[in-house]
């Protein structure tokens, strides 16, 4: 059976040939203009189509990250649900953030890991991921497997690894089987509980609740950074800065002036 891409060009072919049968007697330079310029519409379409295929989840996803990096970067830290870190800290950083985001992808590989590796497995804070699905329903169904995979302690590996296979974002990648993939490659050890827990019925209030508290605090898209003090307030980081060694300066100084390290 033809595929997509190996139908289209043989449609391509017969409009040629159809073509060039038409104009049958036509003198030879327009023919060639017309050849040349059906030989270009398939350049075009063999672009597309090598551009669509690359889009989805794949080995050379948006992370540069392997789950021994992800692996390495998490061992022993504790995981407390949503939380990354020490449960008895002061200090909480919390980004809101879509798993479809590709900026958000980008600040867990050049921002984040400099924050992990320091002020949270030093102790002085931790690290809460709510799951802002602002991107639409594929990011929901998304944050739902997450928080799932929460369950059994398996949150952030979850979200790494969704980081590596990130497709383009409403293309329709998030299915049942991709999810399923992702669970598997995170750790997640209890599969069938997993498929319960992320169907259950309060996890759509909890997406409910991140939305509103990032209205609240007037968050206009993802990532975007808060830090919550001894008080429980939370008060919004700008952290957007281009530079992402600048955006790790930001992060560690908001935990320090929270009360979070020395």
């Amino acid at each position: 059976m033809a595929t997509g891409p190996q139908q289209k060009r043989k449609e391509l072919r017969d409009k040629r040939l159809n073509a060039e049968a038409a104009s049958k007697g036509v003198d030879r330079r327009e023919n060639m203009i017309k050849i040349v310029g059906v030989a270009a519409f398939i350049a075009i379409i063999a672009i597309v189509v090598a551009i669509v295929a690359l889009s989805g989840g794949s080995d050379d996803g948006s992370s540069s990250k392997s789950s021994s990096d992800v692996t390495a970067q998490l061992a022993g830290i504790p995981q407390n649900g949503t939380i990354l870190g020490d449960p008895k800290s002061d200090v909480t950083l919390v980004e809101f953030g879509d798993m479809q985001c590709p900026i958000c992808q980008q600040y867990a590989d050049d921002v984040l890991p400099d924050i992990i590796g320091g002020p949270i497995k030093a102790g002085d804070a931790n690290l809460e991921f709510k799951q802002w699905a602002i991107l639409g329903e594929d990011s929901s169904l998304a944050g739902k497997a997450a928080l799932a995979a929460a369950e059994q302690g398996r949150y952030f590996e979850f979200i790494e690894t969704f980081y590596a296979d990130q497709g383009l974002e409403g293309s329709g990648y998030v299915t049942d089987d991709f999810l399923t993939g992702i669970a598997e490659d995170a750790g997640v050890e209890d599969i069938d509980k997993w498929n319960v827990d992320r169907e259950a019925a309060d996890l759509d209030q909890i997406l409910l609740m991140v939305d509103n508290q990032a209205s609240e605090l007037g968050l206009t898209g993802t990532p975007s950074f808060a830090v919550r003090g001894p008080d429980g307030d939370l008060t919004v980081v700008q952290a957007n800065s281009t530079d992402p060694q600048e955006n790790v300066k930001t992060l560690k100084d908001a935990i320090k002036e929270a009360g979070g390290g020395k």
